[in-house]
């Protein structure tokens, strides 16, 4: 018998294709061994906890973030546990609400993105932002989840002060620098809108208007530091005075303050307006050109709301001509006048 020897070509051929079999095959172990390297060492690079449960809530893996900086232990001991058998490191009852979130995006596949505070292994309390996903199996069924942590602490550390320091610069913007009232900004918003409140069956709204008299001759005379000085005394007599929650004070000119309070009655109002009249009088800051006194007073209108049917929408111009009224009486005095049912 005799055997048909292959030409030169045709081993040639036989030859190349062996070797591109045998280089093949390391080739692709190499390829995986490197993929599942560089995944394994990113995973292991990103500072934020990561890691991976089966359909069943067991983890199948997860980095060193996770299992160190949140648990405390080893990866090893994190892989094939599920939250339920790490009592040590997370108590039982936040077991059950993790589980009850992982649930709830395996029952519904997607992602998932919440906020949570976490005590870590230091022992410190640190709020993350969690995300995520369900993966896949071929087979188009939920396989598990993967989930990703970043600690958000500082952030939002740093957006509480931030709106806390917004808040502090918008209050300043609401108060009048020396005298520590509102200042006419927080009149013009906050005026109307107490004015529109209703009036309550056993109380009454007041609204005064109160100056400072002879105040030009006492800036002109005594100069404008003795003038801020006399302004910041009567802003303080007028806080002591109107310090429940419902007074509202307000600078709203030069000399000029606005109040806006409640009263049982009409005797109640008029009994704080002269009792704010006489302790500025009692400061006994000294006026030479008081026409008389001899030291700082004030004048005041006050215009006292009984019905809640009453037309409010002039009760400051009422004010206001109550005390020119205070001013012509000769000063240093109260005008009160009782509006019911009536429009002024």
């Amino acid at each position: 018998m005799t055997i048909k020897k292959p030409s030169y070509s045709e081993l040639e051929e036989k030859i190349r294709e062996q070797e591109e079999r045998i280089e093949g095959l390391p080739s692709h172990s190499c390829h995986d061994f490197e993929d599942r390297q560089f995944l394994r060492i990113l995973l292991d690079t990103i500072p934020s906890p990561i890691f991976y449960k089966d359909g069943k809530g067991i983890y199948r893996h997860c980095n060193d973030a996770f299992a160190r900086q949140i648990l405390g232990i080893d990866r090893e001991q994190v892989v094939n546990k599920s939250l339920f058998d790490l009592p040590e490191q997370i108590p039982v009852g936040l077991a059950k609400i993790y589980a009850e979130k992982d649930q709830e995006l395996l029952d519904n596949p997607g992602t998932q993105a919440y906020r949570g505070e976490v005590k870590c292994a230091d022992g410190n309390n640190r709020i993350f932002q969690f995300y995520k996903s369900t993966i896949m199996s071929e087979s188009g069924e939920v396989a598990g989840l993967v989930g990703v942590m970043l600690d958000i602490t500082s952030m939002v550390e740093n957006n509480s002060q931030l709106e806390k320091k917004n808040s502090e610069l918008e209050s300043l913007s609401y108060i009048d620098a020396l005298t520590g009232l509102y200042n006419r900004r927080k009149f013009e918003t906050l005026f109307p809108e107490q004015l529109a409140q209703p009036v309550q069956a056993d109380h009454i709204l007041n609204v005064a208007i109160v100056d400072i008299d002879y105040f030009k001759l006492y800036n002109d005379y005594y100069g404008h530091p003795e003038g801020d000085r006399a302004l910041k005394l009567v802003g303080n007599v007028i806080s002591q005075t109107l310090k429940r929650p419902n007074d509202y004070a307000f600078r709203v000119g030069g000399e000029e303050f606005c109040l806006l309070f409640r009263s049982r009655d009409e005797l109640g109002a008029m009994t704080l307006a002269d009792t704010l009249r006489s302790r500025v009088h009692d400061l006994g800051i000294v006026h030479d050109h008081s026409d008389g006194t001899g030291v700082v007073t004030i004048s005041i209108g006050l215009v006292s709301v009984r019905d809640d049917a009453t037309d409010r929408s002039g009760l400051y111009e009422e004010a206001d001509r109550l005390l020119y009224a205070a001013k012509n009486a000769g000063r240093n005095r109260v005008e009160h006048r009782v509006i019911e049912a009536v429009s002024v």
